[in-house]
């Protein structure tokens, strides 16, 4: 599954990576350090509705030939979710991520370059996604 959203997210990474004109980044290692803690399970599902319903729909509106592309990663997001969501031990708890909620008001303030600084990091979110399925697999 991660394979495949890896390949989805190289055709449009070239396009979203060149765009991304920011050096600051948007998914820090404090995320990363919220998927491997004790929260692991929330920032992960809120993580991926964060792309699902802020990132995707305004990054397909930047460019006709990049939309069909993105549109294809976010099913793939989407069947990764469903899959997660079948899994017992990646049930989502009650408790509110901070590091998500960081890198969303991050987003709100850069705007229109929000899309761009978080479509560009996807492969970022994914090695993320990696990180916390094989600790949860560990477990």
């Amino acid at each position: 599954m991660l394979r495949e959203l890896r390949a989805a997210f190289g055709r449009v990474k070239t396009f979203f990576q060149m765009k991304d004109k920011l050096d600051s980044i948007l998914l820090t290692g404090s995320l990363l350090e919220d998927f491997k803690g004790y929260l692991g399970c929330q920032a992960l599902s809120e993580m991926i509705q964060f792309y699902l319903e802020e990132v995707m729909p305004q990054a397909e509106n930047h460019d006709p030939e990049v939309k069909e592309h993105v549109n294809s990663l976010g099913e793939k997001l989407k069947t990764l979710r469903l899959r997660l969501r079948r899994c017992h031990r990646f049930l989502p708890c009650e408790n509110k991520s901070k590091a998500v909620e960081q890198v969303k008001s991050a987003f709100s303030k850069l705007q229109e370059r929000g899309v761009y600084k978080a479509m560009s990091e996807f492969d970022i979110f994914i090695n993320y996604i990696e990180t916390y399925m094989t600790m949860r697999m560990k477990i």
